[in-house]
């Protein structure tokens, strides 16, 4: 077994699986990050308390946690392509779903449902770009591909809060599946193929257990915490504590994903020169200072320093753990790692909302960011240990 599957097609075709899956993802999460901000207030208008807005988001997470490995490993020795394209077409007609709910439940099911789709697009377009990604620029290609996410996921609050205040959320859920149609269309006419060879499948428990994976897997899961009650949580205190409106709140996670975005094709080339660990803490620290002020701010302008914050911390450090991923991916599969890696941030984003969810219920959504703030920093030394200085002093 090659330490790397070879990706079958050719080199010409790499420009052209880059630019087609960057649309497509952009356009995915445009699509995801148009309801996202939308959903907490869409819930409570159905009656659902703090634990009932977690158990909506954390369904979406369960399903794509359970079914995301599966998806990875399979598409290593069967191909990439037609995952990609089932996960598009089932993830339209599920973004229609949204328009009928009328219980906590049914929005419940639909994003199990959801979840279940997206499982088969975006580890797996990250797979491929792992697959075609040269040594030793790891960060570079992860860092300026995930740009996309965090473009379309940006982009998508504050293009969303416009929509629901000119023509309602219906029509933002509605925009959501137009958007995904166009993904699906330029998939199936752009997107090469790659012809899976890896016939041994590296198990699940090895893969969680695997050295090269530890601390990507531990940043994930922290990470989801941290992200889970800013996505999450964000539109309840800025309307209740902070004041801000639909669109001020779309606004304020626009300029925070979209910080991110910036930073990922230079923070990426960075990840490539310096070491990874030391950028991952640095994000971390970032992020959680950020955590720690938003329950003392108020008015626009402070959410949006806040916000700031949030998406550098998340610039810095997100390109460095995907150099490490893929990395790894050249031994155990890229769509198998690339799996892993994303399933343990869906389970982080289940039990986050759940958690903060109960927490903010006994005691108050101010408390909800500080304690995520704290679960950033108590990790964060795990990750400094590993930067090849504090090694070297230790030996």
């Amino acid at each position: 077994m090659p330490a790397s599957d070879p990706v079958l097609i050719t080199e010409k075709d790499h420009r052209l699986l880059f630019i087609s899956l960057y649309v497509a993802v952009f356009s995915t999460s445009l699509g995801i990050g148009i309801v996202i901000p939308l959903l907490p207030r869409f819930a409570e208008t159905l009656g659902a308390s703090g634990f009932g807005i977690g158990m909506i988001f954390s369904s979406f997470a369960l399903s794509r946690a359970l079914a995301m490995p599966f998806f990875g490993r399979y598409s290593d020795a069967c191909g990439r392509r037609q995952f990609i394209i089932t996960g598009l077409l089932l993830f339209t007609v599920f973004s229609l779903f949204y328009v009928p709910a009328g219980s906590v439940l049914e929005l419940s099911g639909i994003r199990f449902l959801q979840g279940i789709a997206s499982a088969m697009v975006f580890p797996i377009a990250m797979a491929y770009i792992g697959d075609i990604a040269p040594p030793g620029m790891e960060g570079r290609y992860l860092g300026t591909f995930t740009s996309s996410i965090f473009l379309g996921m940006g982009l998508g609050p504050f293009l969303g809060g416009i929509v629901t205040d000119i023509a309602g959320m219906d029509m933002a859920f509605i925009s959501m599946a137009a958007l995904t149609v166009v993904t699906l269309f330029t998939c199936i006419v752009f997107l090469p193929g790659y012809q899976g060879n890896r016939k041994k499948q590296t198990s699940i428990l090895h893969l969680l257990i695997h050295p090269g994976l530890r601390i990507p897997l531990l940043y994930q899961l922290m990470n989801a915490f941290a992200n889970g009650t800013f996505m999450v949580f964000l539109p309840v205190i800025a309307a209740h504590v902070g004041n801000l409106s639909a669109g001020e709140t779309g606004l304020v996670i626009s300029v925070s994903v979209l910080s991110t975005a910036f930073l990922q094709r230079v923070c990426g080339s960075l990840a490539d020169r310096f070491d990874k660990y030391i950028l991952i803490a640095t994000g971390c620290i970032t992020v959680a200072i950020a955590l720690a002020l938003v329950p003392g701010f108020e008015g626009l302008w402070s959410y949006l320093f806040f916000a700031l914050l949030m998406g550098i911390g998340g610039g810095i450090s997100v390109p460095a753990m995907y150099a490490l991923v893929t990395i790894t991916g050249r031994d155990v599969g890229q769509g198998a790692a690339m799996g892993t890696i994303n399933m343990v941030m869906s389970m982080g984003m289940i039990i986050a909302p759940v958690v903060c969810g109960l927490f903010m219920d006994q005691t108050s959504i101010s408390s909800v960011f500080y304690l995520s703030a704290v679960i950033v920093l108590i990790v964060t030394p795990v990750f400094l240990s590993k930067a090849s200085f504090f090694s070297s002093q230790n030996r």
